[in-house]
């Protein structure tokens, strides 16, 4: 079986800065490598409503492969991002309706997930994290997402959700999705304050946890921009963003960059 990984696309953003159809050519990409599985790990959209549609748009192209998803933190910029949640889920693809068993051996789990501070670098309170602001950058989810809980609380619901899908599977082939950073060893730290404030909205140490606990086989995420492959912990690790155009591109065109980005593996 083959699936194919991909992560923060950026849809409206890149097409518009690259001046690119970017979801018709992940759409080509699709039809030439025919994958069994795609997973996309977040950030597709900005808003609930751009995102529906492209994964509707993308899933009903291709209806021999599965289309799977968990929303990233731009992926429910909204003024209720609860109710842009809610509306995501409206994709049968969407992981945070549960578990999606491929055969017998091998089922994905996962949620966007969100992030809770643990990755925050010392000398700064809750409080500063929670205000999302180091001088004059003020973290952009603090601005275009509004929840009704905290971002710990938000990050404990992920949590807990996840855990109960992950004790129910215990013993299979687990694949683990969310779309923030599981582990600390995935960060770019730069010894600069301006930067690794923001580190502790990254993700959370509770999602690298659950997936140790449980044994999970593959993980996959997204939100740093920055391209892993490799196993750690003995698990194997994906995170493979699109990221933006033109300063995170390695390549010229947008088919070329696409076309490097996406990850296929082979259960």
């Amino acid at each position: 079986m083959k699936i194919a990984v991909l992560s923060d696309i950026h849809e409206g953003l890149n097409r518009k800065k690259a001046e690119t159809d970017i979801l018709a050519i992940v759409e080509q990409w699709v039809k030439n490598h025919s994958p069994d599985v795609f997973i996309v790990s977040g950030d597709l959209a900005a808003g609930p409503e751009k995102g529906l549609a492209l994964l509707n748009r993308l899933q009903d192209g291709f209806l021999e492969t599965k289309l799977l998803f968990v929303h990233g933190n731009h992926d429910v910029y909204a003024e209720d991002s609860a109710a842009a949640y809610s509306k995501l889920l409206e994709f049968r693809g969407n992981l945070g309706n549960g578990p999606v068993q491929l055969n017998e051996d091998w089922v994905v789990i996962g949620d966007g997930g969100w992030y809770d501070y643990t990755f925050g670098v010392a000398g700064f309170t809750e409080q500063q994290f929670a205000k999302g602001v180091f001088g004059s950058f003020t973290w952009p989810d603090k601005t275009y997402a509004h929840w009704p809980v905290t971002d710990s609380a938000l990050t404990e619901q992920y949590t807990a959700k996840l855990e109960n899908w992950l004790k129910e599977y215990r013993g299979k082939n687990i694949i683990l999705v969310t779309h923030v950073v599981p582990f600390a060893h995935f960060l770019q730290v730069k010894e600069d304050p301006s930067w690794d404030f923001f580190n502790a909205m990254m993700g959370s140490s509770r999602f690298g946890e659950l997936a140790l606990e449980y044994q999970v086989k593959k993980l996959i995420f997204g939100h740093t921009h920055t391209r892993y492959h490799e196993h750690y912990k003995n698990i194997e690790v994906i995170c493979n963003p699109l990221g933006y155009y033109p300063h995170e591109w390695n390549l010229q065109s947008a088919e070329e960059e696409i076309a490097s980005t996406i990850k296929m593996i082979e259960i």
